[in-house]
């Protein structure tokens, strides 16, 4: 019974690992690529068009990878921080300070100015939290350096806003991100 089983999906199984073993580094490049800070999926998507994976797929395969580091950086940051503190070397330590105190300045100075400009306008409506994930979901949507999934994260754990539904906020700007950068690297191979 097993034999028949095996005979029938034997040509469909070595078809596979062949396709497998043929786009193995590509998809390897195309996993590595996102997830490395400031490259992420938003720059590994048109990489991987280029090296002739299928658009969709080289879409999914960077949004997913790029997304992986997200909740381990909102989970994790925060102790990492603390435990920098406890630690006898001192550039360690300036610098967990200078990051905790510059992210205060800017919380400070966001909320002194919460009630004007558009924030102040849109408070009649929607909560400050919301708000902020708004701003977060776009500051990570923009596919541009230095914005994305890892800054994302470094802000939401600073700005202590709450994990999940950061964790959503940012989840979503890199799948729009993604999106952007597969729609102008489509574009742009339609016009060449």
């Amino acid at each position: 019974m097993f034999h028949n089983v095996f005979t029938r999906f034997a040509p469909l199984m070595t078809a596979t690992s062949f396709v497998w073993q043929e786009n193995i580094g590509k998809i390897l490049t195309t996993a590595f690529l996102s997830m490395v800070p400031t490259y992420e999926g938003r720059y590994a998507v048109p990489v991987a068009i280029a090296m002739g994976m299928p658009t969709v797929f080289a879409f999914l395969l960077a949004f997913i990878c790029s997304s992986i580091p997200v909740p381990f950086i909102l989970l994790l940051l925060r102790p990492i921080l603390d435990w920098f503190y406890t630690l006898p070397i001192k550039p360690v330590r300036k610098f967990a300070e200078w990051l905790e105190h510059r992210a205060e300045k800017k919380r400070v100075k966001m909320h002194e100015n919460k009630d004007t400009g558009l924030r102040g306008k849109l408070k009649k409506y929607v909560s400050a939290e919301t708000i902020e994930l708004l701003g977060l979901y776009i500051f990570v949507a923009l596919p541009l350096p230095g914005t994305g999934g890892w800054t994302g994260s470094l802000i939401a754990t600073l700005f202590e806003m709450p994990r999940m539904k950061s964790f959503i906020a940012i989840v979503l700007g890199n799948a729009t991100a993604c999106l952007i950068t597969t729609l102008i690297s489509t574009g742009v191979t339609a016009i060449l």
